[in-house]
């Protein structure tokens, strides 16, 4: 009996666990940090288990960066704004072959603007942007390789596309392997296929390039956070004006239905600013009124406009040529002509000319065009021709025959010179006394 209770004792305090003290720390916890760093290139490839170079902590930078283009305003417009002008009109040549095969550079129909324009797009969204050739017998193929969808091999002479990298692991086998440029894989058909990576240097970065904005990418994410922030606060704020306490008796049910109407009427559009009435069961204290004052119209304007500042500034840009507004500066044609200048020569010509003189080395080795003259036309976002005077350049005649009207004979004609002439000098012009 005793040799039991001891086993039962021993197996008692095997399990025992004191109460815990009072004022003990249970746990702890820290805030999520949610921000944006670009990530370091890991330097031991020795080991790294799978055959490509991830990008970022997750392998997913890459898609981080398309989901910020979708999200701040201003981030978005200027990078539309940066490929409409990379690209500007289009690709243009005098040469007629040439110009016939740019209409349709790939089985799917492209033109090579398609093609280049979506390349031009990657990398100023990714910093890194892929063109795939693949050339047959008589043949040169263009196609644009989104840049979420590639991996850098282990010695930078490969890269791998995967439709779905946060899910590679499961699905493997849907890896695609390409050569980098110069060298060539050859397929089963005697096609060889390549890939040009595009990417512009970065200090301790070997394998992938940055974007320009890289500097900014907590700003942007404070940007999309502002709009998410004010949303939220429209459709669930609780704004009235006053809230009116008053001595009443109120079942349970009767206190729910006033709640739920009060929560109707009182959060949402066109909801602010009304009086909130709460019935008190059974108080017999007179009635309170509380007058609320909102100061806080225009939550994180001031982080904004810093939020946007930072944003261009790492950009390289002016806000005058994407379309945002900045106060005290209209600029007239002249000044918007004289900042796309600039933008042009610091920001936009360098990747420009890179792609194409990669664009003219594939031409040039793999076809018979000729492709000495084959550039990108820009066009600025404005013109002058709004400040030229038309009856400088062209005379009376001239000009009615543009309107399709009937030509002046020459008493007509020197009657209406006449009267522009006391015009411009400023004569009354309905002095007929001579």
């Amino acid at each position: 009996m005793s040799q039991k209770k001891t086993q039962a004792s021993t197996k008692k305090s095997k399990f025992y666990q004191k109460p815990a003290k009072k004022n003990k720390l249970l746990a702890y916890g820290f805030s999520k940090d949610i921000a944006q760093d670009a990530p370091e290139e890991t330097k031991k490839i020795d080991r790294l288990q799978n055959a490509w170079i991830p990008f970022g902590d997750d392998n997913l930078f890459p898609q981080h960066l398309s989901e910020l283009s979708r999200c701040a305003a201003t981030h978005r417009a200027i990078l539309n704004t940066k490929t409409t002008f990379t690209m500007g009109e289009g690709l243009h040549t005098l040469d007629e072959a040439l110009g016939e095969y740019l209409t349709d550079v790939n089985a799917n129909g492209d033109t090579a603007d398609d093609v280049i324009r979506k390349v031009v797009s990657d990398y100023w969204t990714f910093g890194n942007a892929y063109l795939e050739i693949v050339v047959g017998k008589g043949y040169v193929n263009l196609y644009h390789q989104d840049a979420t969808t590639a991996r850098m091999g282990k010695k930078n002479d490969k890269v791998l596309f995967h439709p779905d990298w946060a899910n590679v692991k499961r699905t493997e086998s849907k890896i695609k392997t390409v050569d980098v440029y110069p060298k060539f894989k050859k397929t089963e058909t005697d096609v060889q296929r390549s890939v040009i990576h595009f990417s512009d240097y970065e200090s301790t970065y070997y394998y992938y390039g940055l974007p320009d904005y890289t500097a900014a990418l907590d700003h942007i994410k404070i940007a999309s956070q502002i709009g998410k922030f004010n949303l939220t606060r429209f459709k669930n704020g609780f704004m009235p004006s006053a809230i009116i306490e008053l001595g009443a008796d109120m079942s349970e049910e009767e206190a729910q239905i006033f709640i739920n109407e009060a929560r109707e009427k009182l959060t949402g559009e066109n909801n602010n600013s009304k009086i909130l009435f709460i019935a008190k069961n059974g108080d017999e204290a007179a009635s309170n009124v509380n007058i609320i004052n909102d100061t806080s119209d225009g939550s994180f304007m001031e982080l904004q406009t810093i939020t946007n500042d930072n944003i261009i500034s790492s950009h390289r840009w002016n806000p005058a040529l994407s379309g945002i507004q900045v106060a005290g500066s209209l600029g007239n044609n002249q000044q918007i002509l004289t900042i796309y200048d600039i933008v042009m020569s610091t920001v936009i010509k360098e990747p420009q000319q890179m792609i194409l003189r990669e664009l003219k080395k594939i031409l040039k080795k793999h076809s018979n065009f000729n492709v000495s003259d084959l550039h990108i036309v820009n066009k600025p976002p404005v013109t002058m021709l709004g400040a030229i005077n038309p009856t400088d350049y062209i005379s009376v005649q001239e000009g009615r025959k543009i309107f399709h009207l009937p030509e002046l004979d020459e008493a007509e004609l020197d009657s209406l010179l006449i009267e522009k002439n006391k015009i411009q000098n400023g004569t009354d012009n309905t002095d007929t006394s001579n």
